[in-house]
């Protein structure tokens, strides 16, 4: 860590998906903190890639999820997203997500890279591959078997962008993911 040196970590909690450290460090200056929280994926990879986001399209609306977001104690618009499973790749993870959460499915050309966020780079080692889904298929469907999810919703593109511009879209990953997407379709393309 350049500047930085961890003189000592401490595991203050673990469940299935995270563990949660103290970690005691000092800079080159001699500022410290004893007590540095940091957020790290049970399944750390070099690349610290633990879940997806995708912003998926149906019928030229966009999808989105009422989530019920505990840590918020409130409900916000979401992107359908989770965890990558052992053994399974982002692209994958997305996929799975899409159709576990809403019903719809998506053909694996018409899943679009939006790169990579990091949702707290200050507290959270990890980060989040971004999707666009384009064509998806089926009909929205609501999972009842995950946790928080309260409703699906197929929006215009006009009501898209008044939920952004307006601040009623408060998640970073589903603003990146729109925005990159945004930039994407106006980037000319070879044919």
């Amino acid at each position: 860590m350049p500047g930085i040196t961890l003189k000592q970590r401490r595991l203050a909690a673990a469940n299935s998906k995270w563990q949660v450290y103290l970690d005691h460090i000092v800079d080159e200056h001699g500022n410290e903190v004893p007590d540095y929280l940091i957020i790290e994926g049970q399944r750390a990879s070099p690349d610290r890639i633990t879940g997806i986001a995708l912003l998926a399209e149906s019928n030229g609306r966009f999808v989105l999820v009422r989530s019920y977001r505990h840590a918020l104690g409130s409900t916000i618009w979401d992107l359908p997203r989770g965890f990558i499973d052992p053994g399974e790749n982002a692209a994958d993870a997305a996929l799975r997500e899409l159709t576990e959460e809403t019903g719809l499915r998506c053909a694996p050309a018409n899943l679009i890279s939006l790169g990579v966020y990091a949702p707290e780079p200050g507290t959270m080692a990890v980060r989040a591959a971004l999707f666009a889904a384009v064509h998806c298929e089926g009909t929205a469907l609501q999972a009842h078997d995950e946790l928080g999810l309260e409703s699906i919703h197929l929006i215009e593109r006009s009501k898209m962008a008044e939920l952004v511009a307006t601040g009623a879209i408060e998640d970073a990953g589903t603003l990146i993911a729109y925005y990159r997407y945004c930039a994407w379709q106006a980037t000319p393309r070879k044919s």
